[in-house]
Protein backbone atom coordinates (compact mmCIF):
# COMPACT_ATOMS: atom_id res chain seq x y z
CA UNK A 1 0.00 0.00 0.00
CA UNK A 2 1.63 3.55 -0.61
CA UNK A 3 1.60 5.50 2.11
CA UNK A 4 2.04 9.65 1.58
CA UNK A 5 5.57 9.79 2.90
CA UNK A 6 6.39 6.67 3.16
CA UNK A 7 7.28 3.52 0.56
CA UNK A 8 5.46 1.17 -1.80
CA UNK A 9 4.58 -2.45 -0.89
CA UNK A 10 6.10 -4.16 -3.31
CA UNK A 11 3.51 -6.94 -2.61
CA UNK A 12 0.70 -4.76 -3.52
CA UNK A 13 1.93 -2.71 -6.34
CA UNK A 14 2.91 -6.14 -7.96
CA UNK A 15 -1.00 -7.42 -7.26
CA UNK A 16 -2.15 -4.28 -8.41
CA UNK A 17 -0.45 -4.66 -12.12
CA UNK A 18 -1.67 -7.98 -12.06
CA UNK A 19 -5.37 -7.35 -11.45
CA UNK A 20 -5.02 -4.42 -13.67
CA UNK A 21 -3.39 -6.18 -16.16
CA UNK A 22 -5.76 -9.40 -15.87
CA UNK A 23 -8.48 -7.35 -16.66
CA UNK A 24 -7.44 -5.77 -20.11
CA UNK A 25 -6.21 -9.43 -21.10
CA UNK A 26 -10.35 -10.83 -20.15
CA UNK A 27 -11.92 -8.19 -21.75
CA UNK A 28 -11.69 -9.15 -24.71
CA UNK A 29 -12.03 -12.66 -23.82
CA UNK A 30 -16.09 -11.75 -23.36
CA UNK A 31 -16.25 -10.93 -27.21
CA UNK A 32 -17.90 -14.19 -29.00
CA UNK A 33 -18.71 -14.98 -32.31
CA UNK A 34 -20.50 -17.98 -34.22
CA UNK A 35 -20.91 -18.74 -37.85
CA UNK A 36 -24.01 -20.87 -38.35
CA UNK A 37 -23.66 -22.98 -41.54
CA UNK A 38 -27.45 -24.43 -41.16
CA UNK A 39 -29.72 -21.78 -39.80
CA UNK A 40 -33.63 -22.64 -40.17
CA UNK A 41 -36.46 -20.01 -39.46
CA UNK A 42 -39.76 -21.47 -39.52
CA UNK A 43 -43.22 -20.05 -38.86
CA UNK A 44 -46.56 -18.83 -39.94
CA UNK A 45 -47.26 -15.70 -42.20
CA UNK A 46 -48.56 -12.67 -40.77
CA UNK A 47 -51.61 -10.59 -42.80
CA UNK A 48 -50.31 -8.97 -46.00
CA UNK A 49 -51.38 -5.60 -47.23
CA UNK A 50 -51.03 -3.61 -51.16
CA UNK A 51 -52.32 -0.75 -52.09
CA UNK A 52 -51.76 1.62 -54.81
CA UNK A 53 -49.67 4.91 -54.17
CA UNK A 54 -50.43 8.09 -55.94
CA UNK A 55 -47.45 8.01 -58.64
CA UNK A 56 -49.17 4.53 -59.66
CA UNK A 57 -46.39 2.65 -57.69
CA UNK A 58 -47.59 -0.33 -55.53
CA UNK A 59 -46.76 -1.09 -51.64
CA UNK A 60 -46.75 -3.79 -50.42
CA UNK A 61 -46.22 -5.36 -47.19
CA UNK A 62 -46.59 -8.79 -45.01
CA UNK A 63 -44.03 -10.96 -42.72
CA UNK A 64 -44.00 -13.88 -40.33
CA UNK A 65 -43.51 -14.79 -36.80
CA UNK A 66 -40.42 -17.24 -37.20
CA UNK A 67 -38.73 -19.77 -34.92
CA UNK A 68 -35.08 -19.74 -34.79
CA UNK A 69 -33.14 -23.18 -35.35
CA UNK A 70 -29.43 -23.81 -35.84
CA UNK A 71 -27.15 -26.31 -35.69
CA UNK A 72 -24.96 -24.59 -32.49
CA UNK A 73 -27.25 -24.54 -29.47
CA UNK A 74 -24.57 -21.93 -27.99
CA UNK A 75 -26.20 -19.30 -30.57
CA UNK A 76 -28.18 -16.52 -28.82
CA UNK A 77 -30.81 -16.38 -31.16
CA UNK A 78 -31.27 -20.63 -31.36
CA UNK A 79 -34.97 -21.52 -29.72
CA UNK A 80 -35.64 -17.98 -29.88
CA UNK A 81 -38.89 -16.71 -31.77
CA UNK A 82 -38.77 -13.52 -33.67
CA UNK A 83 -41.44 -11.17 -35.96
CA UNK A 84 -39.99 -10.63 -39.78
CA UNK A 85 -41.79 -7.86 -41.57
CA UNK A 86 -41.24 -7.12 -45.18
CA UNK A 87 -42.12 -3.68 -47.23
CA UNK A 88 -41.75 -3.11 -50.32
CA UNK A 89 -42.55 -0.66 -53.16
CA UNK A 90 -42.98 -2.10 -56.81
CA UNK A 91 -42.54 0.69 -59.20
CA UNK A 92 -45.82 2.04 -61.74
CA UNK A 93 -44.45 -0.79 -65.00
CA UNK A 94 -44.07 -3.73 -62.04
CA UNK A 95 -40.55 -4.45 -63.52
CA UNK A 96 -38.15 -2.90 -60.79
CA UNK A 97 -38.92 -2.38 -56.89
CA UNK A 98 -37.20 -2.17 -53.83
CA UNK A 99 -37.96 -4.08 -50.27
CA UNK A 100 -36.65 -3.93 -46.61
CA UNK A 101 -36.92 -7.01 -44.52
CA UNK A 102 -36.60 -6.37 -40.51
CA UNK A 103 -36.45 -9.26 -38.33
CA UNK A 104 -36.38 -8.44 -34.56
CA UNK A 105 -37.12 -9.98 -31.18
CA UNK A 106 -35.98 -10.77 -27.54
CA UNK A 107 -33.76 -13.15 -26.36
CA UNK A 108 -34.07 -15.73 -23.06
CA UNK A 109 -32.06 -12.74 -21.12
CA UNK A 110 -34.27 -9.81 -22.05
CA UNK A 111 -32.16 -8.50 -24.84
CA UNK A 112 -33.12 -7.55 -28.43
CA UNK A 113 -32.13 -8.50 -31.51
CA UNK A 114 -32.75 -7.36 -34.88
CA UNK A 115 -31.70 -8.69 -38.62
CA UNK A 116 -32.17 -6.40 -41.69
CA UNK A 117 -31.85 -6.85 -45.43
CA UNK A 118 -32.49 -5.27 -48.51
CA UNK A 119 -34.27 -7.66 -49.96
CA UNK A 120 -37.70 -9.55 -50.15
CA UNK A 121 -37.21 -13.77 -50.08
CA UNK A 122 -33.27 -14.06 -49.91
CA UNK A 123 -30.13 -12.07 -50.21
CA UNK A 124 -27.93 -11.13 -48.08
CA UNK A 125 -28.55 -9.61 -44.17
CA UNK A 126 -26.58 -7.47 -41.81
CA UNK A 127 -27.33 -7.97 -37.75
CA UNK A 128 -28.05 -5.61 -35.67
CA UNK A 129 -29.03 -3.15 -34.15
CA UNK A 130 -30.01 -4.32 -30.66
CA UNK A 131 -29.85 -4.10 -26.71
CA UNK A 132 -27.84 -5.29 -24.32
CA UNK A 133 -25.24 -8.27 -25.35
CA UNK A 134 -26.30 -6.88 -29.06
CA UNK A 135 -26.03 -3.12 -28.59
CA UNK A 136 -22.17 -3.84 -30.58
CA UNK A 137 -23.05 -6.64 -32.36
CA UNK A 138 -22.17 -6.73 -36.10
CA UNK A 139 -22.37 -9.53 -39.07
CA UNK A 140 -24.51 -11.15 -41.66
CA UNK A 141 -24.98 -13.48 -43.74
CA UNK A 142 -27.42 -14.82 -46.55
CA UNK A 143 -30.56 -16.03 -46.38
CA UNK A 144 -33.57 -17.86 -48.58
CA UNK A 145 -37.17 -18.24 -48.54
CA UNK A 146 -38.11 -22.29 -48.78
CA UNK A 147 -41.27 -23.19 -50.90
CA UNK A 148 -43.29 -25.54 -48.39
CA UNK A 149 -47.13 -27.14 -49.46
CA UNK A 150 -48.95 -25.18 -47.11
CA UNK A 151 -49.21 -21.75 -47.94
CA UNK A 152 -49.46 -20.54 -44.47
CA UNK A 153 -46.20 -21.96 -43.84
CA UNK A 154 -43.31 -19.81 -44.04
CA UNK A 155 -39.85 -21.43 -44.19
CA UNK A 156 -36.09 -19.70 -44.75
CA UNK A 157 -32.54 -21.24 -44.32
CA UNK A 158 -29.45 -18.91 -43.99
CA UNK A 159 -26.10 -18.98 -43.18
CA UNK A 160 -23.81 -16.36 -41.45
CA UNK A 161 -21.87 -14.55 -38.90
CA UNK A 162 -22.44 -13.15 -35.34
CA UNK A 163 -19.96 -11.14 -33.46
CA UNK A 164 -20.67 -9.53 -29.89
CA UNK A 165 -18.49 -7.13 -28.20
Amino acid sequence: MFVPGGSINKTSLAAGLALALGIGWLSPAFAQSWKINNGRNYGAYLPTETRKLADGSTYMTGGARMYVETEDPTYPVTGQSMDCRWICRVKPDGKDGSCITLCGGVDKDGDLFSFRALAFGGGTYEVGPGTGKYAKASGGGTFETIPVDDPAIAYMRWKGTLQLK
